[in-house]
């Protein structure tokens, strides 16, 4: 297990010899922002940085602590905010365009953009289960219509890695995706609780699976699904959020997780250990960014007679 010093000592030694580009989905806040701050600190700002988000107040803040490299943007590197309320997927195919638009290839795609909520069980306007949208099918997509661009760094001989930080290796072992409920829309969706809890174990078990799939299809890209732990951000508070007579659990379970969880700047340091250490291939990474499963292919590989994703959410 990497100590805090250990992942920070690896990460400081990142010096790649080209100018990377690195996509943030959800570095406004929480742990995608600690990532976004510390790696622009590791490359002393020398680097495209795109964050993606809602809050654009809080982008313009960040992007002005970030450090600025000597020559100005002359020099190439950048560091800019696309707007995106990724509860929708037409949102974050506007957003995928706007980036093409923007980059001729991505080094680094890190999404951590999430929700999770105990009351709200709302399905979007696109007929998605809200759970799912934000902790699955954005992930797809930002994936899926980005993935030409890491292609074309690892036709350079550059990084191309994909992380998503959601919870890795947390979808139920006990019992397989279930077939007649996908989506989580189709069993009636009685009880808030249930539904809520069956949406994450859900994207728990889909994104594993989901990045399983993209990994037999690029067997030169590294993508990564790993587990933040607890981690002391706002979104720490709304996984809490019971009402009426649970009321109280909320209060105490508020009171009491913030013991057990770590900074988001720590949470931060041991992703980016985990994002610069694989190279290539599928990884299933604990919370301290150790591989607790993970899988190197030589060539794509056929999963079944039809492996087309561009019907996909």
């Amino acid at each position: 297990m990497p100590t805090p010093a250990v992942a920070k000592a690896s990460n400081a030694s990142f010096s790649p010899s080209y100018l990377p580009v690195a996509i943030f989905a959800g570095g406004t806040s929480g742990v995608g922002q600690g990532m976004v701050e510390a790696f622009a600190r590791y490359v002393q700002g020398r680097a495209h940085i795109i964050i993606i988000g809602r809050n654009e107040h809080a982008a313009a803040d960040i992007l002005a602590r970030l450090p600025k490299p000597p020559g100005g943007e002359a020099d190439g590197w950048k560091h800019e905010f696309v707007a995106c309320d990724t509860t929708l997927m037409a949102n974050v195919r506007t957003a995928c365009a706007d980036i093409r638009a923007k980059c001729a290839r991505i080094n680094f795609l890190i999404l951590t953009a999430g929700y999770s909520s105990m009351v709200n069980i709302a399905v979007t306007s696109e007929g998605l289960d809200l759970h799912l949208a934000m902790r699955y099918y954005q992930r797809f997509v930002w994936i899926q219509e980005l993935l030409p661009l890491i292609q074309a760094a690892q036709g350079r001989s550059e990084d191309a890695k994909v992380m998503s930080v959601l919870g890795a290796g947390l979808g139920s072992p006990k019992r397989p995706i279930d077939l007649e409920n996908l989506g989580n829309t189709v069993k009636p969706r009685n009880g808030r609780f249930s539904v809520a809890m069956r949406s994450m174990i859900m994207s728990s078990g889909y994104t594993d699976a989901m990045l399983a799939h993209f990994a037999t299809q690029n067997p030169d890209i590294a993508f990564t699904h790993i587990h933040p732990g607890i981690v002391n951000t706002n979104a720490l508070r709304s996984t809490a959020d019971f009402d009426g007579l649970l009321t109280p659990l909320s209060w105490i379970l508020n009171f009491i997780l913030p013991f057990f969880a770590v900074s988001q700047d720590e949470c931060a340091e041991h992703m980016l250990y985990a994002l610069f250490t694989g190279e290539r291939g599928l990884f299933i990474r604990d919370r301290y960014g150790n591989a607790v499963s993970e899988l190197a292919f030589e060539a794509p590989v056929e999963l079944s007679e039809n492996s087309d994703t561009s019907h996909g959410y």
